[in-house]
């Protein structure tokens, strides 16, 4: 199927394949923008979706939010390279040095160190609930040394929005709308929940506890509402991505010819400030600011883009600026499956770059690295069990926070200390690396889902 002669036809055709409720998907090629959408945005109402539904966009937001940090950046109100306590008096975590550290480039590209995934139960409260969250940062130690390693970090971009609400001097909400919403011409984009009822918005949906072929709403819309900047909150249309993007393929220009960030700004965002472990044999990745960027192997492309998970919603906007084109992807399902068909597929469509991993190479079992990597890895978002049974390396890994049934898992060894994951039931999830050697070759960290855990 040509996806730009009938995109339409085929959002319609992944609903049934891969049994989702809903899809929405924008594409921009050639100076034209295509847009479908197919399936119903809540299952107990049954309400079809539309192009014109807004959807929760999850970590996209960084994107924005690092884009709402560069325009201070622009006025000179903001420098990067300045420690975070300088503008954000009351900022405090578990490690006093660290406090005093911290500057504001490593919260937008994840160096901080910052324990990140600190998801606060924040309903029945008033008042700012974005600085409520920051100060109870106070209690977040590190989990790598300040600036010297990558892990992603949702509560680092909390504190970006947090900076920008006392610099600026209005609600990070009111920054969103006035200096991204407005000026870009997003017309179908809310940063504010609130705001919801006015379109049609899709509701998200989770697996049914260990039933993965039964979709339940989860048991709350959003995640900690105090999270907002790092995107609990937002949502919008696919449509309204593309033009978000746009922006910055344009050098920070707006549609309507406006200029909304210096092209000194958008190019800093995009370019490489540090590099993330190679999970991947088909591009190398490393982190912008706000954005991550990625290096395909095959020949040398380059892309910027962000997912986005939030609750029962998964989420992607692909920026590949050699071809001034992007998508996005917006599902109201909680699927690693079909989300990474989808962009395999949509990828493939645009770059003519297969997206799946090659596959593993038959070696010997090498059981005296296995033993290296042996042993229990936590973090806050999950607990990782690696065994070894015989000559086989095993993953039993929990989920904390994200709503998905324990995962258990055969590893099979790529290079270096790089793995390949198999369920039981035979299908590839993302590659696990190990990280950080001691003197007896005995790793020291896991690498999984972008976040560092440590070992126990």
């Amino acid at each position: 199927m040509d996806l730009l002669t009938d995109l339409q036809a085929y959002a319609e055709a992944q609903v049934e394949r891969h049994k989702i409720p809903a899809i929405s998907l924008a594409l921009w090629k050639g100076g034209e923008l295509y847009q479908a959408a197919g399936g119903i945005l809540n299952q107990s109402t049954g309400v079809t979706a539309t192009t014109d539904a807004i959807f929760q966009i999850g970590s996209i937001t960084k994107v924005m939010t690092a884009s709402l940090v560069m325009q201070l950046v622009d006025e000179g109100r903001i420098d990067l390279d300045t420690p975070v306590k300088h503008y954000l008096r009351d900022f405090q975590i578990a490690d006093a040095e660290a406090t005093q550290t911290i500057t504001v480039r490593q919260l937008l590209n994840h160096s901080s160190g910052i324990a990140g995934d600190f998801f606060p139960d924040d309903r029945g409260h008033q008042g700012n609930l974005i600085a409520r969250y920051v100060d109870r940062c106070s209690l977040l130690p590190v989990v790598h040394p300040v600036g010297e390693m990558y892990s992603y970090c949702n509560s680092a971009f909390t504190i970006a929005g947090r900076l920008v609400e006392v610099v600026r001097g209005i609600s990070w909400y009111q920054a969103m709308q006035d200096l991204i919403f407005k000026p870009l011409g997003m017309t179908h984009a809310i940063a504010d929940p609130k705001e919801q009822i006015r379109f049609r918005t899709a509701m998200g949906h989770v697996c049914d506890g260990d039933n993965t072929d039964r979709w339940v709403l989860p048991e709350q819309a959003y995640l900690s509402l105090g999270q907002a900047p790092c995107g609990s909150t937002p949502a919008m249309t696919a449509a309204d991505l593309i033009r978000f993007a746009r922006a910055h393929l344009q050098a920070g220009a707006a549609q309507s010819g406006e200029r909304w960030l210096s092209p000194e700004s958008v190019g800093a965002m995009q370019m490489p400030s540090i590099t993330i472990p190679r999970v991947s044999q088909v591009f190398q990745r490393s982190m912008g600011l706000g954005w991550m960027l990625r290096k395909y192997h095959q020949n040398g492309l380059d892309t910027f883009s962000h997912n986005g998970a939030t609750m029962g919603f998964l989420s992607t906007l692909q920026v590949i600026p050699q071809q001034n084109a992007a998508y996005a992807i917006l599902l109201n399902a909680y699927s690693g499956a079909a989300f990474r068909a989808i962009n395999s597929d949509l990828m493939m469509a645009l770059t003519g770059l297969q997206n799946d991993e090659p596959e593993v190479p038959d070696k010997s079992p090498d059981t005296a690295l296995f033993e290296k990597v042996v042993g229990r890895y936590e973090s806050f978002d999950t607990s990782i069990e690696i065994a070894l049974q015989g000559d086989k390396l095993s993953a039993h890994i929990r989920y904390k926070i994200d709503p998905l049934p324990a995962l258990k898992a055969e590893l099979k060894h790529i290079d270096e200390l790089c793995f390949a994951v198999f369920t039981e039931r035979g299908e590839r999830q993302p590659n696990l690396v190990f990280l950080a050697q001691d003197q007896r070759g005995v790793a020291q960290y896991l690498f999984n889902g972008d976040r560092l855990n440590g070992r126990l």
